[in-house]
This record gives structure tokens, sequence and C-alpha cells, in this order.
């Protein structure tokens, strides 16, 4: 009996994460390269019990949305951009929407810097003034007018689950590495953003289905603390 107590509690912790998880993805439906995120529980054999271990995250791609502006960038593929805060601390992104910052490097909301293959991204302001437009190839090449500048670094990351959000959704990586990716397998799309790859269909009957288990969880507490208390009863009668 008290082992199930104890598992319909875990049950309810577990379900209050997940509900957490989903409140948080719907709140992020328009937030650019935001990445779903997904609670996981992990059977302990020995004593099988729940016991909720964290948060995954679902880097599926999300829609890619037409902008024209043309320092909005968007990766097609498995790979991040990678900025560096005022810290100096190297995290990584799908989220690109960049700017020109006041002394004329490529930053991203939280005035960030873009790392190129070359380090930090400085786009000289006099390229607007004379009407000199920027390209960005496929393969995240800079192009000022017709003079290339420096390419995007772009890398891959095979351990996703050592990444750690770090706000506007940028991730620092916890553990393990990352190589730089392979041109043949993204594409950047200038002029585009990647949205969240949040479905709200998906989220609202995951929530319906999590608050029936989460009920039926409440209710065997309730009968089992019913059952209990009425056994300490007879104990005291006795």
């Amino acid at each position: 009996m008290v082992n199930g107590l104890e598992s319909a509690s875990r049950s309810l912790s577990l379900n209050e994460k997940k509900i957490g998880s989903i409140v948080n993805n719907l709140a992020n439906i328009n937030s650019t390269g935001y990445k779903r995120e997904l609670p996981f529980e992990q059977l302990i054999l020995n004593n099988e019990k729940m016991t909720v271990r964290g948060n995954i995250l679902d880097f599926t791609q999300g829609e890619l949305v037409q902008t024209d502006n043309p320092l909005d960038l968007a990766i097609s593929g498995d790979a991040f951009f990678v900025i560096e805060n005022n810290n100096g601390d190297i995290q990584f992104t799908k989220n690109g929407k960049f700017k020109l910052s006041e002394d004329g490097y490529l930053v991203d909301a939280r005035g960030n810097k873009v790392l190129g293959e070359n380090g930090e991204v400085l786009l000289q302001e006099d390229f607007w003034q004379k009407n000199r437009s920027i390209n960005i190839s496929l393969e995240g090449e800079i192009f000022i007018g017709e003079e290339y500048l420096d390419r995007l670094k772009i890398v891959k990351i095979e351990e996703k689950n050592n990444l750690i959000r770090t706000g506007n959704n940028n991730y620092g990586l916890a553990n393990g590495f990352f190589d730089s990716a392979d041109p043949e397998e993204y594409q950047v799309a200038q002029g585009y953003l990647e949205s969240s790859n949040v479905n709200p269909i998906v989220e609202m009957e995951e929530m319906i289905r999590i608050s029936k288990e989460y009920e039926s969880a409440q209710k065997m507490i309730q009968y089992l603390d019913e059952i209990m208390g009425k056994a300490n009863e007879i104990g005291n009668v006795k």
C-alpha cells in the first residue's frame, strides 16, 4: 500500500513537470528558433520507482518564414550559429534574428556577437551608406557587394542533450564537443527565420491526456489515504 502511495505521488510529480513543459512550449509558439521541451522519466529497475530526471529538447526543424530582412538568417539542417556573449562564453543558437550593433558588429537581440570563421563579424557601417548590399550564400559566406568578408561559423553538435538554455533561444554546452558542420548537410537562408517547432494541437492533446492521468493519480492517493486511515482506526480499537 505504501508503495502504491509512493508510485501515485511520483506520478503526480512527473505530470506536474509535463504540464509545466507544455505551458512553456505554448508560451513560445511565436519565439524564433524555439525548440519544444519534453520531460522524461527513468524507471529504476531495482525498486520499480519512477523519478523525474529533467527535460530533453526536440530539435526537429521548424518552418522557415520569409522576412526579406537581409540580416535575418535561418539554418536548414542539423547545425547551429555560434555566438559569443559579453563574458566571452561560446553559445549556440537556431535564432538567426540578427542586427548591426552601433559599432558595426553582427549581433543577436541581446548584443551577443555572431562569430565567423575568423572571429567576430565586423560589417563596416559605410556599406549601408554606399548602398552596398550584404549577401550571404547557402554555405554562410558573407559578401559586402562583391567583396568576400568572412564565413559564418556554423557547427554541428552530436550530443544535443548536453545543451542548456541560456536565454533568447541560445544554448550553452555543458559537456561534449562541437565540430564545423559539413556545408553539404545544411543551408543558410538569408531573409528567413526559423519558427518555433511547437505544434499547438499536439500540445493541447497532450495536456488533456496528462490532466486525466493527474486526476487518476489524485484519486488513487485519496483512496489509499482513506484505506490507511481506516486501518489505523481499526488498530486503535484493538
